[in-house]
């Protein structure tokens, strides 16, 4: 049996490590910014929130390979739709948190705030869903995902154990092992 790998996927290796390295850079950042007492627009506070804007970012990046990947219907669509809508919402708040005069001109919408982080989370969820429906991506990885996400979504203080979950999690789009995008091919010639 052969194996062929969609280029697509070649691609998934950067942001699937880039997006928990980024995230636990965040935590760091936050963590040591806290330590030191600054306000809310001190260099550590800016630098852990372009790290913040990079992980979204490439979770962004994720979602367009995934659906690339694993093609058009209407869940994929949807859930690259919702996950795109959400990481654009989190871009306009964090911008705006780094540069509080775009949001003076640009103010973030009620629902903007409410509804991006669950379209964004929904995004990833469902498209690494439909590779685990399809057995092209472990489900133990996927709940470490949804785990690793979660904890961001339930406090910031959490950052750094989500990283490692991520990392763990988003394992199979670096290693290639029982990728999206690998379809067995049989030899018939046996």
């Amino acid at each position: 049996m052969s194996q062929s790998r969609s280029p697509t996927i070649e691609s998934t290796r950067i942001p699937a490590l880039c997006v928990p390295a980024l995230l636990l850079a965040y935590g760091i950042l936050r963590f040591v910014d806290r330590i030191g007492g600054t306000d809310e627009s001190g260099p550590l506070w800016v630098a852990g929130h372009l790290c913040f804007l990079g992980a979204i970012v490439g979770v962004a990046v994720l979602d367009v390979l995934l659906w690339r990947s694993l093609g058009q219907s209407l869940v994929t669509d949807t859930a690259d739709v919702l996950g795109l809508a959400g990481s654009a919402a989190f871009v306009w708040v964090i911008v705006g948190d780094i540069s509080p005069s775009i949001h003076s001109e640009l103010p973030v919408p009620g629902p903007v705030t409410a509804l991006g982080p669950p379209a964004f989370l929904l995004g990833i969820f469902m498209l690494l869903g439909v590779a685990a429906l399809r057995a092209q991506f472990p489900w133990p990885h996927w709940i470490l995902v949804v785990v690793g996400f979660s904890c961001v979504a339930a406090s910031l203080a959490l950052l750094p154990l989500a990283a490692v979950l991520l990392l763990v999690g988003f394992e199979p789009l670096r290693s290639h092992q029982r990728l999206i995008g690998e379809r067995p091919t049989v030899d018939h010639r046996r």
